[in-house]
């Protein structure tokens, strides 16, 4: 992205530059342009490369449309205030219409706040129109010509990066062994880990097609490996049966492993089984051997499914055409929810985003005559690719934060520049690279950035002051104090709400995998199917930790049940994925798997009531599938008693009870919300 931008703004810079010389036009052309050509490089997120093409050619419309209202209006107040009140709606209300809608409303928008911010003339409207023209068509030619996407490379970057953060989790999980106690703060670090692998897992997913079921199954089976490492790390200090010399060698096999997962080095995986049988040999020295010896089994299992799993990836990836490559969680956004208000999500925001932005035209305007419109776009902007109160809070207060420090920054930089002008070209679009480098970090970020670019900028034209910067400021603390108002007294979704039917999404999409790996697994059973059930189940869950994200941190004491809520669902979908796509089934004699079916319908049933009443008046009345799962256990016989690994059927009945006990406590803490929480969120 920081690539992109930085070639689409000094490509148009470069090109629109000259020909305004040619042709006589003052530099509002080249600034214009410019904006037009980074922003244009970026804001199609369409899923397939087809689409993208037609959205970033579909921008002149929107863009040259915007910049001639924006000219036309902005020498006559009323008017003007009238036309950007109605740009903002509109740019705001086509979100409904996918990722094509809200690039296409972005550049909209951009393109009447440039009008303003350069004081566009008049005179000057058919050179910023031709302006906008070229620089899409650069903007077109870095992003599909220069720097256009390429599947293949893309994912052997992904599947380096998916091994290389399994030997990051691997590595700060050596410290964990020697822990006295599991805490809260332990629980977390844990949880984290396990979501930093998830979401590895699926940016390699994103890119592979059902064409690829073997490398799927494999991305999915390390990903499960190392899951179950961490449970039974966590199992280990939960446990406290292992001596502190035992633990030194879980530690020294953990290192091992990161060396065999990161290099892919043999001899690290011949360390690790040494390790795994020196600490063997601790057992019998252990004040509780049994327990001693459940723990030992469980992690030598865990250590060794993962080296193995990883030594099995193949080093030659197969070739993914750009049309194939696809985008799984597209089709399940957040904005599939129903609003709890009968507003579409899209309708609901275009109120606020204008409601705020004309109430911050009038304070900004009372502020400052010439600057009000830094107000505007901040009101305007902390409303995109949010939904709920807190999301808007969050990026209200990430869009104040960024001008903050931006202004130090911007200050020191200016200083260090000026005069120089070759430093201060160069410094503005390393800025620019830096901003959208570093967005999918923080949103702070790319306002820091763009805010110390905005001051080289001024600085470059002459127009730089101490003031002016601080003036910004101002704007910008009035616009996002005004969005987050809105937001909470016009039309506000609750975030506790909106957390509440992500989470009845989750418990849906684990009934679909209960059926699909358990109660319908079969020899005949595609592997395909299982694996997008599965996925399926992973993008619910990461759409639901991104919902609940503002309520993380100190938010969480206004919403304790709801906080409660997310981690027993998140633990659920732990749970569930470590059946393992039902493996185990296959392996059993046919009275075991009836009973493991009937158990597997009855979890499954028990789901589908916790997801249309987990925040009703009535509590649901779940059916423990205990009873089955016993019978189940004591039936097995023979080789199905010894089976190891993520096939084994003793493994398979462990997760199903872990499975059936979860959806009871989660029974228990179901019910409507409380009305006692912070309001709004």
């Amino acid at each position: 992205m920081g690539l992109r931008s930085m070639l689409g703004a000094g490509l148009s810079a470069l090109v629109i530059s000259q020909l305004a010389r040619l042709l006589g036009q003052p530099p509002t052309v080249t600034l214009v342009g410019t904006m037009m050509g980074m922003m244009g490089s970026q804001l199609a997120s369409d899923s397939n490369p087809r689409d993208q093409r037609i959205t970033t050619l579909l921008m002149v419309f929107p863009a040259s449309a915007a910049i001639v209202i924006g000219t036309l209006t902005s020498h006559l107040s009323l008017l003007g205030a009238a036309a950007f009140a109605v740009t903002i709606f509109i740019a705001t209300y086509v979100r409904r219409f996918g990722p094509r809608g809200l690039a296409l409303g972005m550049i909209g928008f951009f393109a009447f706040f440039n009008a303003l911010f350069f004081h566009a003339q008049l005179a000057q409207l058919p050179a910023l129109v031709g302006a906008i023209v070229v620089a899409i068509g650069i903007a077109y030619c870095v992003r599909f010509m220069l720097t256009r996407d390429r599947p293949g490379l893309d994912l052997q970057r992904f599947v380096r990066s998916f091994r290389k953060t399994i030997a990051i989790v691997l590595w700060n999980l050596t410290d964990i062994p020697e822990r006295p106690r599991v805490t809260r703060s332990l629980q977390r670090r844990l949880r984290r880990e396990a979501a930093r692998l998830n979401d590895a897992a699926l940016a390699v997913e994103d890119l592979l097609t059902r064409c690829q079921p073997t490398l799927r199954l494999r991305i999915f089976d390390l990903e499960l490996a190392t899951d179950r490492v961490i449970a039974a790390i966590r199992q280990v200090v939960d446990s406290g049966a292992l001596e502190p010399h035992a633990r030194k060698e879980v530690r020294a096999a953990l290192i091992a492993a990161y060396t065999a997962v990161r290099n892919g080095d043999p001899t690290a995986r011949r360390m690790v089984q040494e390790h795994l049988e020196h600490l063997r040999e601790f057992v019998p020295g252990s004040p509780e051997p049994e327990r001693a010896l459940a723990d030992v089994r469980r992690f030598s299992t865990a250590i060794t499914d993962l080296v193995e799993a990883a030594a099995s990836l193949p080093e030659e990836l197969p070739r993914l055409a750009p049309a194939r490559a696809t985008t799984p969680n597209a089709a399940t956004s957040p904005g599939a929810i129903p609003p709890g208000d009968g507003l579409h999500p899209s309708t609901r925001q275009a109120l606020q985003a204008t409601v705020a932005s004309v109430l911050a035209m009038v304070v900004g305007h009372a502020v400052s005559s010439e600057r009000w419109y830094w107000a505007v776009i901040t009101a305007f902007v902390i409303f995109t690719r949010t939904r709920t109160l807190g999301e808007t809070l969050l990026r209200g207060w990430y869009r104040v934060l960024g001008t903050l420090l931006g202004v130090i920054a911007g200050l020191l930089l200016a200083g260090l520049v000026a005069g120089h002008r070759s430093v201060e070209l160069v410094s503005v679009f390393v800025c620019i690279f830096f901003g959208f480098y570093l967005i999918r970090i923080s949103y702070a970020w790319m306002v820091f950035w763009f805010t110390a670019m905005l001051s080289v900028l001024y600085s470059l034209l002459g127009r730089f002051s101490p003031g002016l910067l601080y003036l910004r400021i101002e704007e910008t603390m009035i616009g996002a104090s005004l969005g987050m108002l809105c937001a909470a007294f016009l039309f506000p979704e609750r975030t506790t709400e909106h957390i509440h039917a992500t989470a009845k999404q989750v418990l849906s999409a684990v009934c679909d995998y209960l059926e699909e790996a358990v109660v319908k697994r079969s020899e005949e059973s595609d592997p395909a199917r299982l694996m997008d059930s599965a996925r399926a189940l992973d993008a619910r869950l990461r759409e639901l930790r991104t919902a609940a994200r503002p309520l993380t941190g100190p938010m969480v004491r206004f919403a304790p049940r709801t906080e409660r809520t997310v981690h027993t669902v998140s633990e659920l979908v732990v749970f569930v994925r470590h059946l393992a796509l039902g493996k185990a089934v296959l392996h059993v004699h046919e009275a075991v798997r009836e009973m493991l079916r009937e158990a597997g319908t009855r979890l499954a049933n028990n789901a589908r009531a916790l997801a249309q009443t987990l925040d009703a008046e009535e509590f649901p009345t779940l059916e423990s599938a205990s009873p089955l799962l016993e019978r189940a256990r004591n039936s097995l016989v023979g080789e199905e008693t010894l089976r190891r690994g993520p096939a084994s059927p003793p493994i398979l009945l462990h997760w199903l009870a872990r499975v059936d006990d979860t959806l009871h406590v989660l029974a228990r803490t179901a019910g409507p919300l409380p009305r006692s929480e912070l309001p709004g969120t």
